[in-house]
């Protein structure tokens, strides 16, 4: 409004300047016509400082309107940008908690599995020990004949080996009988005298040309014999038709020491 005021009063005062170049006036109409002039003048002076003051004012409030705009656009950024923060932040920890759920209930499922496992588990385990104990009872019962009849087994193989030894008695009387008879009998000498065949200096073993055509058999003592010195004794081992063989008697660390192949041996006799 005041920039269309100073607007017309230049244009007016470009009009009353060309006026002036008009045909002369009174006088006293061209004092008026002065002092309209710079009436207008004035007012368009004050009118373009208003308008240059406004002006100024106005791209004052419009700079701040701007800044307080870039402001507000800033702190809707960052709102925006907090607001996204937190939705995800949102979001994750939903999902967090679904999960959690999830697996809490599978848990849960696990559990309740696991309990009726143990519940089969524990009834079958009832079960077995209830035929286990019936088992116990059978067999305790079943040992306790056992038992009896153990006893009864005990007495009869008591009587049967009672019965072996009378047995083994009687084949020795009947044994010795035989010998006796059979001792009676006539039969060629046989020698009791053998001497030393050879010697096995590992195994300490000693092959002596006496056998059972002598009466040697295993077990047997025969007596080492030098110059009518007594050495050391042997005691068979095994026994051949003509020859034995023979170990020594006792442990000496000497015994090898002492005999030699060519000595006299001779049975023992009672």
């Amino acid at each position: 409004m005041s920039l269309e005021l100073c607007v017309f009063a230049f244009r007016f005062s470009l009009v009353a300047g060309r006026g002036s170049s008009f045909p002369a006036r009174p006088c006293k109409t061209q004092d008026v016509d002065r002092e309209m002039i710079r009436f207008l003048l004035v007012v368009s002076i004050f009118c373009a400082l208003g308008a240059a003051g406004l002006g100024f004012l106005n791209r004052a409030k419009l700079t701040k309107l701007s800044e307080d705009l870039g402001e507000s656009r800033s702190a809707n950024a960052k709102t925006g940008t907090q607001l996204n923060d937190l939705q995800q932040k949102l979001k994750q920890t939903e999902d967090r908690l679904s999960t959690q759920e999830r697996l809490t209930q599978q848990e849960r499922d696990a559990r309740s599995s696991e309990l009726n496992t143990t519940k089969a588990k524990l009834n079958q385990t009832t079960e077995q020990l209830a035929a286990r104990d019936s088992e116990n009872k059978a067999l305790t019962a079943a040992l306790t004949e056992a038992g009896r009849n153990l006893e009864q087994k005990q007495r009869a193989e008591q009587d049967r080996q009672a019965l072996g030894r009378r047995l083994i008695d009687v084949e020795d009387e009947l044994n010795q009988y035989r010998f006796d008879a059979n001792k009676a009998k006539l039969r060629p000498p046989v020698p009791l005298e053998g001497s030393i065949l050879s010697i096995n200096q590992e195994a300490k073993a000693l092959t002596v040309s006496l056998g059972t055509d002598s009466g040697v058999a295993a077990n047997s003592r025969l007596t080492v014999m030098r110059n009518g010195e007594k050495l050391t004794q042997l005691r068979v081992v095994s026994a051949g038709l003509n020859t034995c063989v023979a170990e020594f008697a006792s442990a000496a660390p000497d015994n090898l020491s002492k005999v030699a192949v060519g000595d006299s041996v001779l049975l023992a006799t009672k």
